[in-house]
């Protein structure tokens, strides 16, 4: 693994800019409540026992009974508890655009409220994965297979444009601009359309159901995993993505499969969506809890795909 100080990885405390009210971008300090939905890759901050007996604060990621960790990068801990106090431990989210969210509990209102932390700069790593691979349109993903990146879908019905959807209780939002290069591609691999993921170093991955990968990408697919699958079983480093890659499979049918950066298309940025009247600063019930429907829910299978 690269050491954090090589690939300098770190929590900066910098102002983002998000879209809010009418699409126009509101400037969001570190310690400012998060005025847009509570989503991204999943993390925890948990206290572990290490093989010396000690405990040490761990950055943690969750796959059904499997737990990977690693400690917590530098400005993380201290940007937590200028929010949260002592009691910094619980779940975050790293947006697609690098933004790291966490959640306080408000007694006022008896819920968890969203906050804005700060940026992540640099590579995040786990043993046993790659968040930053280099790898080609139609590979096996080699990061997490589970929570991890922004949701969004591909629409295939008439009407729904260029835009990429993601829904909340049943109500469907979408991208403020088209993403005509990203969307495209997306309905070339898989042509009923369906879910991708955009991760917090600009990765996009989705999932492929067998038998439904587009007649253009058919035969480059079938030929990159077969590919990958010869890599993976030829060293034991690969052990655990292997064991997350079935695990996907089991569970949803389908395999993760690489699409992009998201640089490589359209403007090069991450989409967006914006809200009136901050319509996430109420907060949820439960810390853990994101801004969008589950994985399956009513909202999504209308959608027709996972």
């Amino acid at each position: 693994m690269i050491a954090d100080t090589e690939n300098n990885l770190r929590l900066i405390q910098e102002p983002t800019e998000v879209p809010c009210s009418s699409g126009i971008n509101e400037t969001v300090y570190p310690g400012d409540i998060w005025p847009a939905p509570y989503r991204g890759s999943k993390y925890t901050i948990r206290l572990m026992k290490g093989t010396d007996g000690s405990f040490r604060n761990r950055l943690c990621w969750t796959r059904m009974e499997a737990i990977y960790h690693r400690r917590l990068f530098a400005g993380l801990m201290p940007g937590l508890k200028e929010i949260k106090g002592e009691d910094f431990r619980g779940s975050i989210r790293i947006t697609s655009w690098r933004e790291v969210l966490c959640k306080k509990f408000d007694l006022e209102s008896n819920s968890w409220i969203a906050y804005y932390v700060g940026k992540l700069h640099g590579t995040l790593e786990f043993d046993g994965f790659f968040l930053d691979p280099d790898i080609k349109c139609g590979q096996f993903w080699r990061g997490f297979h589970f929570k991890h990146g922004e949701t969004w879908s591909v629409w295939v019905r008439s009407g729904s444009g260029d835009y990429l959807y993601w829904s909340r209780r049943g109500h469907y939002f979408k991208s403020i601009k088209e993403h005509p290069q990203l969307v495209g591609r997306i309905r070339e691999m898989r042509p009923r359309g369906g879910r991708c993921y955009i991760t917090e170093h600009g990765h996009i991955w989705m999932n492929l159901p067998n038998g439904e990968a587009g007649n253009m990408w058919n035969t480059e697919i079938n030929k990159r995993i077969k590919a990958d699958s010869r890599e993976f079983m030829t060293s034991d480093d690969w052990n655990e993505l292997m064991e997350s890659i079935a695990e996907r499979y089991s569970i949803t049918k389908t395999r993760p499969i690489y699409v992009g950066r998201i640089t490589d298309f359209d403007d090069g940025e991450s989409p967006r969506t914006y809200f009136e009247n901050n319509a996430f600063s109420n907060g949820t019930k439960d810390e853990d809890e994101d801004d969008e429907d589950g994985f399956a829910s009513r909202g999504y299978r209308q959608m027709r795909r996972d």
